[in-house]
C-alpha cells in the first residue's frame, strides 16, 4: 500500500492526542480530524453527557461508529495531509502513518481531571468532582471502547504492537512527542 501524507494519533484517554493532533496539524499545515471531538459534539446536540453517548453506543446504538468511520475511510479514498486522532484510525487509514501514545491509568486520570474545566468537556458534561471520579470515569470509558470495538470491529485499539511508532507520553510535553513523531514520520516518508 502506497503511504500518504496521513498521521494518525491512537492511544489512552488523556494520553495526549488532541494536544499533539493540534501541534502536528500546525507544524505540518495538515487537516486535522478528531473522534473525541465529534463524540463530545454529538453528545451535547443529543443532551447526553458523554458517558452516557458512549454507554449509548456500546449499547448497540452504531450510528456514531457509522459516521466516524465513514469520514476516515472517505480521508482514506480522497484525501492527503492529514492528523487524525481516532482510536480506529490505524485501521481504517491503513496508508498513514500510525502512533500509539501510552500512558498509565493514574497519570491519565490526573491529566483528565486537571483539564475538567475544558470548553469542550463542559459542553458534554464530561467534568469529574474528584481525582477517584477521574480514575473510575476514564476505566469505564476504556473498557467500554475495548467492548464496543471487539464487538463491532474484532479490534483492542488499545494494543500498541498494532502501530508503526509507540511513545510514552507521562514525561514528555506535547511539544517533545510531536518533535518525536515529526522525526520518526520523515524517517518512515523515506524509508
Amino acid at each position: 500500500m502506497a503511504k500518504k501524507h496521513i498521521i494518525t494519533l491512537g492511544g489512552l484517554p488523556g494520553s495526549g492526542k488532541s494536544t499533539v493532533k493540534k501541534i502536528l496539524g500546525e507544524r505540518l499545515g495538515y487537516k486535522t480530524f478528531s473522534t473525541g471531538d465529534f463524540t463530545r459534539t454529538l453528545a451535547q446536540q443529543r443532551g447526553m453527557t458523554l458517558e452516557e453517548f458512549n454507554t449509548h453506543i456500546a449499547n448497540g446504538a452504531k450510528e456514531l461508529d457509522h459516521l466516524i468511520d465513514e469520514e476516515q475511510m472517505r480521508i482514506e479514498r480522497e484525501d492527503d495531509k492529514y492528523i487524525i486522532d481516532s482510536h480506529l484510525a490505524f485501521h481504517f487509514v491503513p496508508s498513514g502513518f500510525s502512533v500509539y501514545l501510552n500512558i498509565s491509568l493514574d497519570v491519565a486520570a490526573s491529566r483528565i481531571f486537571n483539564d475538567r474545566d475544558a470548553a469542550i468537556r463542559i459542553m458534554s458534561g464530561d467534568t469529574m468532582g474528584s481525582l477517584e471520579e477521574a480514575k473510575a470515569r476514564t476505566e469505564l470509558r476504556i473498557n467500554n471502547h475495548k467492548d464496543r470495538y471487539m464487538r463491532h470491529y474484532g479490534i483492542d485499539p488499545y494494543i500498541p504492537s498494532q502501530y508503526i511508532c509507540v511513545l510514552n507520553t507521562e514525561s514528555e510535553s506535547p511539544e517533545a512527542v510531536a518533535e518525536k513523531i515529526l522525526v520518526a514520520y520523515n524517517d518512515w516518508l523515506g524509508a
